[in-house]
């Protein structure tokens, strides 16, 4: 059983019940260290704090401390401060740094973010100032958003569409216009997230969506949302999407909401 004593001084000593052993860092002005090695959150946490301790006896002009963020992807995070500097004010012994995650629809998987102090802080870092530990922290960003095959969506899918209430219930873009609707549905080859599909009308079929249009799956709301905004649908108006869904096993794409100013409006894209 291993105890650890901090002296907050210029005096760092451990002691071994096991051994008798007296280990002693001796750093004439203090040291910087972290007061925790890991924390992990979801993306809808709001932050994680990791506080810099200073282990000196006194403080009495303020101790620099540098330190340096690092990850795969600091799009989805923010830090403060963000200038990979803080200062621990004269007569106190902490600063902190603050690691916010941000909170999308993407199934992103789970970010490692490192922090770590730096040797170019006012005082040597890590436990005892040897930087060996205590000078470098994992924080896990846990992705709350979940798998969905984007493969499956893969396909030629027909358009079933109504005019759900209102005046026009009951009522066909298709028979309206005498026209005809089928939809081919592709990957987007510039998306790295797995969850973006490019909507292109069938040769020989009436124009239903616009050419091109990109549509986005929202795995774990299991929602839609169209990246250009609202879709303007057979070249005749626009669709606020008030409630959308998808589902995975049937191969189908469901919206609804008002189209433009003549009612409640529904598709339903089923999967060939």
């Amino acid at each position: 059983m291993k105890k650890y004593i901090l002296i907050l001084s210029a005096l760092f000593v451990l002691w071994s019940c096991e051994d008798q052993e007296v280990v002693v860092f001796d750093s004439e002005n203090g040291f910087l260290q972290l007061a925790s090695t890991s924390a992990q959150l979801t993306e809808g946490d709001e932050s994680v704090t990791t506080t810099v301790l200073l282990g000196s006896g006194e403080n009495s002009s303020g101790v620099t401390v540098n330190f340096t963020v690092t990850s795969s992807d600091p799009s989805r995070y923010t830090v403060t401060p963000d200038n990979g500097s803080i200062q621990i004010p004269a007569g106190q012994y902490s600063a902190d740094i603050v690691i916010e995650p941000i909170d999308n629809l993407l199934v992103d998987g789970d970010l490692e973010v490192v922090i770590e102090l730096t040797s170019g802080s006012s005082l040597p870092v890590g436990l005892g100032g040897e930087a060996m530990e205590a000078f470098s922290k994992t924080v896990t960003i846990i992705d709350d958003d979940c798998p969905v095959d984007i493969n499956a969506f893969v396909g030629t899918y027909s358009v079933a569409e109504v005019f759900t209430s209102g005046t026009n219930e009951g009522l066909t873009l298709a028979g309206a216009f005498g026209e005809s609707y089928q939809v081919e549905i592709t990957l987007d080859p510039s998306d790295v997230t797995g969850t973006k599909l490019v909507l292109n009308n069938s040769a020989g079929f009436n124009e239903y969506f616009s050419p091109g249009t990109i549509l986005t799956l929202n795995a774990c709301p299991g929602t839609i949302t169209f990246d250009a905004g609202d879709p303007t649908l057979a070249l005749f108006a626009a669709m606020t999407v008030e409630e959308s869904s998808f589902d995975e096993g049937g191969v189908t794409i469901q919206a609804d909401g008002p189209l433009g100013g003549f009612g409640p409006y529904q598709f339903i894209l089923t999967k060939m």
